[in-house]
């Protein structure tokens, strides 16, 4: 378990090297050194426009069944717009054990990253989320222990 959990960790920083995840001109994304930011800044993939946009691609991430986007980190800007927020609150019941685990990790990265006033609405909303999602873990995924 600890072993696919770690190689899917690896999975997820490898893709967001390969995506090309920039972070503010001058900065290493998410902090880590080995990457370099010869590229200019990209638009963050999960930010939209617009309400429509946002519409859009909730709808896109419910409707999405592998759902490999459940815990892949997000800029400040991605969570802000509440879109992921909402999918994991719309999708709660229908994750797995580890679905879940990987939703309340994320939307603790959320809330750490919405800690500036102008995310005041999304900090919150990210606090909801996190409280729902975790009471749905704990509802459904306690594990017994070994004796």
């Amino acid at each position: 378990m600890v072993w696919d959990r770690s190689i899917r960790m690896s999975g997820l920083v490898a893709l967001l090297c390969l995506a090309g995840c920039a972070g503010q001109e001058g900065e290493t994304p998410f902090g880590f050194p080995f990457v370099s930011n010869s590229k200019p800044p990209v638009a963050d993939r999960d930010a939209c426009g617009s309400p429509q946009d946002c519409s859009a691609r909730l709808k896109t991430l419910i409707k999405n069944p592998n759902r490999e986007w459940i815990g892949v980190p997000q800029s400040a800007d991605g969570y802000a717009n509440g879109t992921r927020l909402f999918a994991y609150r719309a999708l709660r019941k229908k994750l797995t054990c580890d679905q879940l685990q990987f939703a309340v990790e994320d939307t603790k990265a959320a809330i750490s990253l919405l800690e500036k006033p102008q995310y005041e609405r999304a900090y919150a909303l990210a606090g909801e989320v996190s409280r729902e999602i975790a009471a749905e873990q704990i509802k459904r995924c306690r594990r017994t222990a070994v004796q």
